[in-house]
């Protein structure tokens, strides 16, 4: 019997139409003799439907034009999972997995998540608080640093500490220098992150980062390669994939640069020492555990320049599923093709669910 799996894509994050790309191509690579596949679509403004059209129009945005019927995700475990509102009526729609494809706020912190566990239906991926924690790059940082794993020089301040540029400045000066890195702590996808030359460029740098998030991360700019590692298990059964290096003439790795600039390059696997990629292997389990993450993440991490010294950037709990997107290539270097990739992050949320 086909297992009922609810693909949830859109959101009303900036990631938005990367989430209906990553979820075109997840529904493109379903086996669908092994599941019956509902689509639930959330539009920018938060609308949420039951699609039933084609999957060419997440492409381009049209899906939630037609083909839609008024949908909601119900919290109660009687309800099995979704209630359609069509027609002035309410119908059950029982759902045995869900997969959220939902890149960014309200999709990859939590606040979904939650309304997963209240129904008590299996979810693929991160459970609330290591999706928390992850979204959140302060949070994040503090957690590896008390599990012993480097991260980069930084400091944050909040919202009300923002219109003292003076004061920022001078602990930047006095901490380590230009250039530095402002970014939201809690945005995703390199959404409001700056490079910050001098201090001439602190002030809008700021009023970015602020936009995204009411606390701002500020880090020392290392000169580095920038390499990923994608995990994939639950706590007794994580393991780490081969390395990839982003590799771009760019400054600044951003939502841009990942998304839509064509001069960016990735090199599957990356050409580093088998010393510092088993090293940096181990280091995204050790992450991946110490944050509490479940079913899969993508680990990036710097390696400086000159030093070898390695730093972990951040953690994503649900990367991007795009055809450009490093998460599935770097499974399927490692010998884990697309299609099985989503049979094992499907199991594996079924098996954290009986746990």
């Amino acid at each position: 019997m086909a297992t009922k799996l609810c693909v949830i894509f859109g959101g009303k994050s900036s990631e938005h139409e990367v989430s209906c790309k990553s979820a075109y191509n997840i529904l493109k690579n379903l086996d669908k003799e092994k599941y019956e596949i509902i689509k639930f679509g959330i539009t920018k403004e938060g609308a949420t439907w039951l699609y039933t059209g084609d999957d060419e129009s997440l492409l381009d945005g049209s899906w939630e034009n037609h083909d839609c019927l008024p949908c909601v995700i119900s919290h109660c475990p009687k309800t099995g999972g979704l209630i359609n509102l069509s027609d002035g009526k309410s119908e059950k729609i029982k759902v045995d997995v869900f997969f959220p494809v939902l890149h960014g706020k309200n999709g990859e912190d939590g606040t979904i998540q939650g309304v997963f566990e209240l129904a008590q239906i299996p979810y693929v991926g991160n459970g609330v608080a290591g999706s928390a924690l992850c979204m959140d790059k302060i949070f994040t940082k503090n957690i590896l640093e008390c599990a012993g794993i480097p991260v980069s020089p930084g400091f944050f301040f909040t919202k009300g500490e923002a219109e003292d540029v003076y004061a920022i400045n001078e602990k930047i000066k006095s901490s380590f220098g230009y250039p530095v890195v402002v970014k939201p702590s809690n945005a995703g996808s390199s959404v409001g992150v700056s490079l910050v030359e001098d201090e001439s460029e602190l002030a809008e740098a700021i009023k970015v980062a602020i936009a995204e998030d009411r606390r701002v991360l500020i880090e020392k700019k290392i000169e580095k390669r920038e390499l990923e590692c994608a995990v994939l298990g639950n706590h007794e059964n994580a393991q780490a994939s081969v390395l990839g290096e982003v590799i771009t003439t760019e400054k600044m790795y951003d939502y841009n640069t990942k998304y839509v600039d064509s001069a960016t390059k990735t090199e599957i696997p990356a050409k580093i020492s088998a010393d510092i990629s088993d090293e940096i292997r181990a280091l995204a389990v050790k992450a991946f555990l110490a944050c509490d993450c479940t079913g899969l993440a993508r680990v990036d991490f710097f390696v400086e320049e000159g030093t070898n010294k390695i730093y972990l950037n951040e953690i994503n709990t649900l990367p991007g599923f795009t055809d450009i997107s490093m998460y599935p290539m770097l499974w399927g270097a490692t010998g884990i093709p697309y299609s099985e990739l989503l049979d094992r992050v499907i199991e594996l949320a079924l098996q954290e669910k009986e746990a």
